[in-house]
């Protein structure tokens, strides 16, 4: 395999970079002109410069590979402009799309997510469930609306395969679920209440885009998602494996003010809240996620949690995030 990564400097799209090296393939990433990619130039990557608003560029750098991994995309539960996250979206994903196309790639896996399925309130997501029709956060509309861009072009003839991870987590992750861990652990998460949430761990998440360019069927979608659970017992877990007694837990609808209130002063300090406004949003409303198919299909094994949680857990300590040493965290002899 001869694969451009887009999103190569990023947390999933890094991950898979190295997951790909590991296998002994060939790795191109595509970044931009200010990122930084001297860790990936040490480990042998080529680095092509571009950007995803620049189909030419996109074209440029696929030349001479035969699949493309477009993991490329704004990520987050607070601070997005709206039209700058759609327009990265939904434009970059048609120029990933029609570059592809035109060079004659063998295989394209799209990196969607599992929140732009859309399931209703109560429902468990799988790959066939329609969506809601309406959306809980600008990140999920505008994953929505990048995934039907990317699927339009299977009619063009396009060998499209799509993978819709749930919430990632694990080492390397500073976005809404590490933070949340941080925060929690820190104890600056006053309450738990019994959201529900999707997870699946960073290695597990690669894996599932490696399996899906090995055995995926063209023009299916698969979810990643190993582990679904209430937020008090993913807090629950999470905080027992830390050595830590995890906050009270609240009625769902007594956390609405707090949220609003962590976002309204967020617009003065500039920090992300502890809980965002669409993070709430998208856990009391349930978001669940089923990643049977991707087990049934690829082969995709899911790791158990606790070994998930306590190598996150770890690497927070090692990173000097966390105030007090986590019980799982063994000190050296």
């Amino acid at each position: 395999m001869r694969a451009l990564v887009t999103g190569g400097t990023g947390f999933v799209g890094g991950a898979l970079v190295r997951a790909l090296l590991a296998r002994g393939e060939q790795v191109r990433v595509m970044a931009r002109a200010t990122s930084k990619t001297a860790t990936l130039e040490s480990m042998g990557v080529e680095i092509a410069r571009g950007n995803i608003l620049d189909r030419a560029s996109i074209v440029t750098a696929l030349e001479g590979c035969d699949t493309l991994f477009h993991a490329a995309a704004l990520y987050d539960l607070w601070g997005l402009d709206e039209m700058e996250l759609l327009r990265t979206e939904t434009e970059g994903t048609q120029n990933a799309m029609e570059a592809a196309l035109t060079v004659g790639i063998e295989k394209v896996i799209y990196t969607s997510t599992a929140v732009a399925i859309g399931e209703a309130r109560g429902q468990t997501a799988s790959e066939d469930t329609p969506h809601r029709g309406y959306f809980l956060s600008i990140y999920e509309k505008a994953k929505h609306a990048a995934e039907q861009v990317a699927n339009t072009y299977l009619d063009k003839g396009l060998p499209l395969i799509t993978v819709n991870p749930a919430a990632v987590y694990g080492p390397g992750d500073r976005k809404p679920t590490g933070r949340f861990i941080v925060n929690l652990l820190n104890g600056w998460v006053p309450a738990l209440f019994p959201g529900w949430m999707s997870l699946v761990y960073i290695d597990d998440a690669v894996a599932g885009h490696v399996l899906a360019a090995d055995k995926g069927r063209v023009g299916e979608r698969y979810i990643l998602s190993g582990t679904t659970d209430t937020l008090t017992k993913l807090g629950d877990l999470t905080c027992r494996l830390a050595g830590r007694r995890p906050p009270l837990t609240i009625p769902t609808s007594l956390v609405a003010p707090y949220a609003a209130g962590g976002e309204a002063l967020s617009l003065i300090t500039r920090r992300p809240p502890v809980l965002s406004w669409e993070t709430y949003r998208l856990s009391a409303h349930g978001f669940r996620a089923d990643g049977a198919k991707a087990t049934a299909e690829l082969d995709l094994q899911y790791i158990d949690p606790q070994e998930g949680f306590t190598r996150t857990i770890n690497w927070y300590w090692q990173q000097g995030l966390l105030r007090h040493r986590p019980a799982c965290c063994k000190p050296s002899p």
